[in-house]
């Protein structure tokens, strides 16, 4: 392809992009009202069945992306009516943030024209803001992003006194969606394919990738306890991690938030994430190094050893 001609069709692809009425159609936030209006129509009834009338008006309309969070995190009317009933204080304390959410958007826009700059074959997925049921802030089915906004907008101004420890860690650092969907979106950029069969070293270069990314996007540290712990104890996380590197077994490293006793949580995170960092300062082209690090195949033990040693990273 002629040069000047790809560099008029970058401009006009970005022009184009930025213009509010293109971004917006990117964003859907219908769930969050339908979600209120069965919150206070359960809230208000003297009915028994208190599921069906929430089953009715929220689960029942779900938009696409929420059908598809319903579906992977087993959420169930029941289930949503026992949180309300053991958590009020919570669910009070969120609803202005998770109505409000879209005040964020114009940030959202700057994380998408970012990313489209740092990665030119950015390809925007649709981003649903739904509400589930504390069961994760952000995923990615079927290439949509889909938030949790019950989690993602919540932090330490929100009363979160009922709920178990483990979320109130979480969001007394939490400081809004941005960084939640900045990694996510990583995420639906990334070659995932069979990325479920991907050993630990696979696993956490996914999530860690993420996570450095949305900090190139931002251009802001990540804020998170795995991380600062990981960065004064790198030595001997490092030498743990090597002796189960290969295997399948994640239980000490991902997803360990209700199990993990004597540290933070999902240190893999943070074993990805330097491994990351490491591999795009010690490259000379960086914007051919965030295509690499985009486009590794996760469940290739070979090209994640690979990319492991071009990363040079080893505690010293």
């Amino acid at each position: 392809m002629n040069r000047r001609f790809l560099i008029i069709l970058i401009f006009f692809s970005n022009f184009a992009f930025s213009q509010t009425n293109n971004f917006r159609k990117y964003i859907e936030t219908s769930d969050i009202k339908r979600f209120w209006t069965a919150f206070d129509a359960v809230k208000n009834s003297n009915d028994i069945n208190k599921t069906k009338i929430f089953e009715n008006i929220y689960v029942e309309k779900a938009s696409k992306g929420l059908q598809d969070f319903i579906k992977s995190r087993d959420f169930t009317s029941e289930k949503w009516i026992k949180s309300f009933e053991e958590y009020p204080k919570f669910w009070n304390s969120i609803r202005p943030k998770t109505e409000n959410i879209q005040k964020d958007f114009n940030k959202v826009e700057k994380i998408f024209k970012k990313f489209r700059r740092i990665y030119p074959e950015f390809n925007p997925p649709k981003i649903y803001f739904t509400i589930g049921n504390l069961k994760g802030g952000g995923t990615v089915i079927n290439g949509n992003l889909i938030i949790g906004s019950e989690l993602a907008s919540s932090d330490k101004f929100v009363d979160f006194s009922e709920l178990p420890k483990n979320y109130q860690d979480r969001m007394k650092i939490n400081s809004g969606i941005m960084f939640l969907t900045a990694h996510e979106l990583v995420h639906t950029q990334q070659n995932l394919n069979n990325s479920k069969n991907s050993n630990l070293l696979g696993s956490c270069l996914k999530e860690g990738s993420a996570d450095f990314i949305a900090e190139l996007i931002l251009d802001k540290k990540v804020e998170a306890p795995y991380i600062d712990f990981g960065l004064k104890n790198q030595c001997k996380i490092w030498e743990e991690f090597k002796k189960e590197m290969y295997g399948h077994d994640f239980q000490n490293w991902l997803s360990n938030t209700a199990t993990i006793k004597d540290r933070p949580a999902d240190l893999g995170y943070f074993v990805g994430y330097i491994v990351t960092k490491n591999y795009y300062k010690n490259s000379l082209n960086k914007k051919q190094a965030i295509k690499e690090i985009l486009t590794l195949d996760f469940a290739d033990e070979n090209a994640t050893e690979n990319f492991l040693k071009k990363s040079k990273y080893a505690c010293e």
